[in-house]
């Protein structure tokens, strides 16, 4: 199979020490998106393969969000405990602290009340986990989930 020699490839591509592709300069970023596109257009069957893997009907994916509105009622008593919003945090995260303080702001501004919960309390991991989200932070909300890009 060609798709480990891709990945590698793909990895290779970033310049070293280039985790923040923002703050490559005009040149090094010209060479990363040469170097990507000529990946992608030498190994498009791999990925568009990758891509199409099976998809759920329409009435499996009914089922899903039934399933996960099911959790959350069932878990919003507790998970909410009455707030509009649960976020969940994890410790020394950068991206945590941000969402702490835009939400503040936002349920400031609509009058509405948010609950923090620390993914180090035994608790709260089990939420995370049933949830499926395990990179924080991430948003519960009465009838949905979200997770916060890193």
């Amino acid at each position: 199979m060609r798709a480990p020699a891709v990945m590698a490839a793909l990895a290779m591509a970033l310049p070293a020490g280039a985790d923040d592709l923002s703050a490559l300069g005009p040149a090094a970023r010209a060479a990363f998106n040469a170097e990507m596109r000529a990946a992608i257009l030498a190994n498009g069957d791999i990925i568009a393969e990758a891509l199409a893997g099976p998809q759920p009907t329409q009435s499996e994916m009914r089922q899903y969000i039934q399933d996960d509105l099911t959790l959350l009622e069932r878990l919003a008593p507790d998970l909410l405990a009455g707030h509009a919003v649960a976020l969940f945090t994890a410790k020394d995260c950068e991206t945590c602290a941000a969402a702490v303080r835009d939400l503040t702001e936002i349920t400031e501004r609509y009058g509405l009340t948010f609950i923090q919960h620390d993914l180090q309390a035994p608790q709260v991991v089990r939420w995370a986990a049933a949830l499926g989200l395990d990179a924080a932070p991430f948003y519960v909300l009465p009838n949905s989930s979200m997770c916060c890009p890193n």
